[in-house]
C-alpha cells in the first residue's frame, strides 16, 4: 500500500490530456479577443494617420490670420498628399509685411502614411484641378507636387472664417475613415470620433 508521500511523488506533474484542455481554453480566449485588438489598433493607426493631416488644416487658419491674406489646403484625392500654401499672391507681391510673414510661415507639403488616401466628403472639394507653380515655389518636392491633380481649395480667409467643407482620411484595406469638417463661419476644424466613423461615398 502506498504511503501519502508516495501518490505526492506520483502526481507532482500535469497529464497531456490536462495540458490540451489548458492550450485550448487559452486559443479561444485568444481567438474572441482578437478581433477587438485589431479593431483598436487599427483605430489608433488611423488617428496618428489623421493627426498631422488636421494640425495642418487648422495651421491654415493661423497662417491666414497671420499673414492677412488667404491660405489654402488642398489633398489629393485617391492618393496620399496634401498641401498648405497661400492663395492670393498678388496681394503678397505688393506688401513687404506679408512676404516677411510668408519666411515666418512657410509653405507645407506632407504626406498620409503607406495605406491610407484622401476622399472628399462634400461638393466644395469634388473634382480635381492642377496648382501653378507659384503656389509650389520653394518646397523640396516641387517637381514631383506639379504633376498631381489636387483637390479644390479649402479656403482659409483673414478674418479667420473658411470655406465649408469635409473629406475623409481612408485606410484602404478595411475601409475605415476618418471625416475632416471645416466650419465656414469660424473656420474650426473637427474630426469624427470612433462612433462617428464613416465610408467614403
Amino acid at each position: 500500500m502506498k504511503t501519502n508521500a508516495a501518490i505526492l511523488r506520483s502526481r507532482n506533474g500535469f497529464t497531456l490530456l490536462e495540458l490540451l484542455l489548458v492550450l485550448g481554453i487559452l486559443v479561444a480566449l485568444a481567438g474572441l479577443s482578437w478581433p477587438s485588438v485589431t479593431g483598436m489598433l487599427e483605430r489608433i493607426e488611423l488617428q496618428e494617420a489623421v493627426e498631422p493631416v488636421r494640425a495642418n488644416l487648422a495651421g491654415t487658419r493661423i497662417r491666414a490670420l497671420d499673414a492677412g491674406v488667404s491660405w489654402q489646403f488642398r489633398f489629393e484625392p485617391k492618393g496620399r498628399n496634401f498641401l498648405v500654401v497661400p492663395y492670393e499672391f498678388d496681394q503678397l507681391e505688393q506688401d513687404q509685411q506679408q512676404q516677411e510673414q510668408l519666411a515666418v510661415l512657410p509653405r507645407v507639403a506632407g504626406s498620409l502614411p503607406e495605406g491610407y488616401e484622401f476622399a472628399a466628403a462634400s461638393e466644395s472639394v469634388n473634382g480635381t484641378e492642377r496648382v501653378t507653380e507659384e503656389s509650389l515655389e520653394g518646397l523640396s518636392s516641387q517637381k514631383d507636387l506639379s504633376g498631381v491633380n489636387w483637390s479644390p481649395p479649402l479656403l482659409f480667409y483673414s478674418d479667420g472664417s473658411a470655406t465649408d467643407a469635409a473629406f475623409d482620411i481612408v485606410l484602404t484595406k478595411t475601409k475605415r475613415a476618418r471625416r475632416l469638417t471645416l466650419r465656414a463661419l469660424t473656420g474650426a476644424v473637427t474630426v469624427s470620433t470612433d462612433d462617428e466613423q464613416v465610408r467614403p461615398r
